[in-house]
């Protein structure tokens, strides 16, 4: 017989000496009993991703129909969303949207504009220094709202955190800030994302307002923040079902494997107190850029499995990557061969290569919200994860056939397991059935309202 006891609340957290705070996986215990038993009253999120210049038409549309497509080539070529095999039921494939937006307003860079109008679907604003060198906006602003903030403003309230910003080498060009920023609360009001997996840490999962000195003396005699809340966890445990001790053991578990990576000697959070020493994780590291965006990725599951927030981004580098996929065995920037894709075959290789590697990443945070259970369900089932892309063909910096993917469901509202080819419509409708798919179906444009149609209905 199951013992009745109070609905946990979503801001429990598991506390222990020295001011150490860990947040909790969402518990069954969090939900009110009329709808603890599936997926229905859960808390819908909303994730976005974003890579960089363009993409390869024929390595990114997939061949056949709607729900029988294939990632294969008729050449014989590397796919370059082949992985998302793995996950192909979870998924919508579009393309054939355009940004219409940027056919109009200030600016002229293609990257400015791309980035600039890709979440927001507003004109750019321009800054105090004007227009600068390949018509960059050095100062300048996205002219809106972003998507993501958008939703925050309405799923974000009931969590710790309104929104979470996680980058991995996004880091701002104070010549090309535009193409630097992706997330907007209005123009002028850009949120920088966290590219420290050390500091999303201990942003997220520790309650350490403190100067380097006394983050140095609390490491020191911390020890593992774990056995700091054992007590608490032991007490909890005590309490509730079956099947919420062992979404807690789970939980604490990847916490622990993930503190012994960050925590461990060398590792980033051991030389806080030094922040420029070159130890463990090195977020400015270009050949280290997989494995911080793997951290990444990990933490930005981890706070929404923990409800601490339910609204989160992931940004790659920039508009105009300058990364060297080294480990793809590159020299050349990201940026730089995609402006001699159309013209070198080689470049296009590798071009191709590159967007594969951002196919894989996208596949393993799918799959991490996957493996998170929920309800009857997974996470993911209560989720949208958008991966987006600032142009179309990157070289020539088209504003059209830009490549959207859309993972997750929300709960049933989208009609997931297909490719769609949406020809025509304005990339503020797709925006619009996000909304809709958080629930707010009262909204019937967003960004530009005369480019808005409402909701795509090939969607649901």
């Amino acid at each position: 017989m199951t013992i009745p006891f109070k609905t946990l609340s979503r801001r429990t957290f598991l506390r222990g000496a020295g001011g150490i705070t860990i947040g909790l996986p969402l518990l069954d215990a969090m939900i009110p009993s009329a709808s603890a038993g599936g997926t229905k009253g859960q808390p819908k999120r909303f994730i976005v991703m974003f890579s960089a210049n363009g993409t390869i038409e024929e390595a990114f549309r997939p061949q056949g129909g709607v729900s029988d497509f294939s990632f294969t080539r008729p050449d014989g070529g590397l796919h370059i969303l082949d992985p998302l095999e793995a996950i192909r039921d979870d998924i919508m494939v579009l393309w054939g949207l355009d940004m219409l937006s940027r056919n109009g307003g200030p600016g002229g860079n293609g990257h400015d504009m791309g980035m600039g109008h890709m979440l927001t679907c507003q004109e750019l604003v321009v800054g105090p220094s004007g227009i600068g060198e390949f018509s960059h906006l050095p100062d300048g602003s996205a002219g809106g709202i972003s998507i993501d903030q958008a939703i925050a403003d309405r799923i974000g309230n009931e969590t710790a955190f309104r929104s979470v910003e996680f980058g991995v080498r996004s880091l701002l060009d104070l010549q090309r800030q535009v193409t630097s920023r992706m997330c907007y609360r209005g123009p002028f009001e850009a949120l920088p994302p966290e590219n420290d997996p050390a500091g999303a840490f201990t942003s997220l999962f520790t309650d350490l307002a403190a100067d380097p000195t006394e983050l140095a003396e609390l490491r020191a005699r911390r020890g593992s923040v774990l056995d700091k809340v054992a007590d608490d966890f032991n007490r909890l445990n005590a309490k509730v079902g079956a099947a919420d001790r062992q979404k807690l053991e789970a939980h604490l578990g990847a916490i622990r494997e993930l503190e012994q990576s960050l925590f461990a000697d060398g590792g980033p959070l051991a030389a806080c107190a030094v922040p420029d020493a070159p130890m463990g994780l090195d977020p400015n590291s270009n050949d280290q850029y997989p494995a911080v965006g793997r951290a990444q990725m990990d933490l930005m599951t981890m706070a929404l499995a923990c409800d601490l927030t339910r609204v989160a981004s992931l940004q790659w580098s920039t508009a105009q990557s300058g990364i060297r996929f080294s480990w793809l065995g590159h020299s050349d920037s990201h940026h730089a061969l995609s402006h001699e894709a159309d013209n070198d075959d080689n470049a296009r290789a590798q071009l191709i290569e590159i967007n594969h590697w951002y196919a894989q990443q996208f596949t393993y945070l799918v799959e991490s919200l996957k493996a998170v259970p929920e309800g009857e369900g997974t996470m993911l089932d209560n989720t949208v994860v958008l991966w987006v892309n600032e142009q179309g063909n990157g070289d020539l910096h088209t504003s059209t056939d830009v490549p959207f993917v859309v993972a997750g469901n929300a709960e049933g509202y989208f009609n997931t397991g297909r490719s769609l080819v949406i020809d025509g419509r304005a990339h503020n409708d797709l925006y619009v059935s996000m909304l809709h798919a958080m629930g707010q179906t009262d909204v019937t444009s967003f960004g530009l309202s005369d480019l808005s149609q409402g909701p795509l209905d090939e969607l649901t």
